[in-house]
């Protein structure tokens, strides 16, 4: 007389075939149905060890056919070994409506954010101007019509500069968010020209006078004045100003900066500039700047 039972042991289904009549030494015979899981295991073990030792030894032979020159930290120059705190750049460069040239003292944190103090000089013109000459008379100077105001732009901002992509080891771009915002200072000169009148004398006839004026509709112009005419006129509007932007410096030493920048402006007036006759009080500004930086990364000590 025989007695199955069935139950669980390690993962695997073993059946026990007691005897019924062998009651107190009971002989217990397992049959292990989850050979065939054994030996599938026994198997895969080996060929992993196999792919390891391959891959393994493919990376030990390829590596050095690389031919990487890293050059580690004591073989570089002491002036690239040190880590910098401060950073000073010029800049000069063009916008859509002009061109200007500044600088900044910059406070490096770390190597992710370096802070600056920032000043500025632009020239601000208008989309809708249009240069011409006088083609009734000789030898005249170019100007714009309907221009009321040379205006120039003096900014004063305090920004930042956040690490996006750093240089690989062999050299390379480094790119940066760039980011600031300010006080603004419009100084819009008078734009002269010079006019023809006609002024009647005592015999009823007419003398031709050249003078210098300011725009007005209906004037004879034959030319633009002189630059300095009108700076004992200059009136001031101040304003506040906002940009965002993108760094890519190209620089092949820490010592020094050689970058070059994209960045969009935004500035306000609340009094207004104007800077043609057409579109007098405007106060919104937004302009696209192209800037090429140039400095050097240093200590105080």
């Amino acid at each position: 007389m025989y007695q199955v039972l069935f139950w669980p042991l390690a993962g695997q289904t073993r059946v026990a075939l007691l005897t019924a009549n062998r009651k107190s030494t009971s002989r217990r015979r397992a049959i292990d149905l989850g050979a065939g899981s054994t030996a599938m295991t026994a198997l895969r073990q080996p060929l992993l060890r196999i792919l390891m030792l391959t891959l393994f030894g493919a990376c030990a032979f390829l590596l050095p056919a690389q031919n990487i020159d890293i050059q580690s930290d004591e073989d570089k120059p002491l002036e690239e070994r040190l880590v910098y705190t401060r950073q000073n750049t010029f800049n000069a460069g063009i916008h859509s409506q002009g061109f200007g040239a500044g600088f900044k003292i910059g406070k490096i944190k770390s190597i992710h954010v370096t802070r600056n103090w920032e000043a500025e000089v632009i020239s601000l013109h208008s989309l809708k101007e249009i240069k011409t000459v006088n083609l009734s008379q000789y030898n005249s100077r170019p100007f714009v019509y309907g221009k009321l105001n040379s205006v120039y732009v003096v900014r004063f901002g305090y920004g930042e500069e956040r690490r996006v992509f750093g240089k690989p080891y062999w050299g390379g771009i480094e790119t940066r968010w760039t980011y600031e915002a300010g006080a603004s200072l419009a100084l819009a000169k008078p734009y002269y020209y010079y006019v023809v009148t006609y002024q009647p004398n005592s015999t009823g006839g007419y003398i031709e006078t050249i003078e210098e004026k300011t725009f007005e509709q209906g004037i004879d112009i034959l030319g633009k004045a002189s630059f300095i005419k009108g700076i004992g006129e200059t009136r001031p509007s101040p304003g506040v100003h906002a940009s965002l932007g993108l760094s890519f410096d190209i620089g092949k030493s820490r010592t020094t900066v050689q970058a070059i920048n994209v960045d969009v402006k935004a500035e306000y007036f609340p009094l207004g500039v104007s800077i043609m006759d057409s579109e007098r009080n405007k106060k919104v500004f937004v302009t696209f700047m192209l800037s090429y930086n140039w400095g050097s990364r240093f200590n105080n000590y």
